[in-house]
């Protein structure tokens, strides 16, 4: 899964039953941009993906892009970023001593929770009030 979340408390999230590889993140780009007609900040981790040359000429080629500001945070500093509080919410408190049968009951089970997740406005909006989270 990807996700973005706005102040305004908007979740967006994509899910894939695969490994998520540069047309993947491309693809999850797209969507936030045809969704959101201003500017967005998008904070990543230093993953390989998102380094890729295929996703710098994405960036650099297409106009849409160019709405994309793009901030790398730190090393080793998951906790800056405020969509991290999206997945430790899913983690701690919706999925928290969960036991399913299969995979396949967990993916459904993961999609129902980030649904309600995304319909919760307020409580996205909390997550940026996290003591950890930074602003660059």
């Amino acid at each position: 899964m990807a996700s973005a979340v706005s102040a305004q408390g908007s979740l967006f999230y994509h899910y894939r039953f695969s490994p998520y590889d540069t047309d993947a993140i491309i693809e999850f780009l797209e969507i936030l941009l045809s969704r959101n007609a201003s500017k967005i900040m998008i904070v990543w981790d230093g993953a390989s993906v998102h380094k890729s040359k295929k996703l710098r000429a994405y960036l650099a080629d297409n106009d849409e892009a160019k709405r994309l500001h793009l901030v790398i945070q730190p090393s080793y500093s998951p906790q800056l970023n405020v969509d991290e509080q999206v997945w430790h919410w899913l983690k701690n408190v919706a999925l928290k001593n969960v036991c399913l049968n299969n995979f396949k009951e967990l993916q459904s089970r993961v999609i129902t929770e980030i649904q309600k997740l995304a319909e919760n406005h307020k409580l996205v909006q909390k997550f940026f009030h996290h003591p950890a989270v930074a602003f660059y």
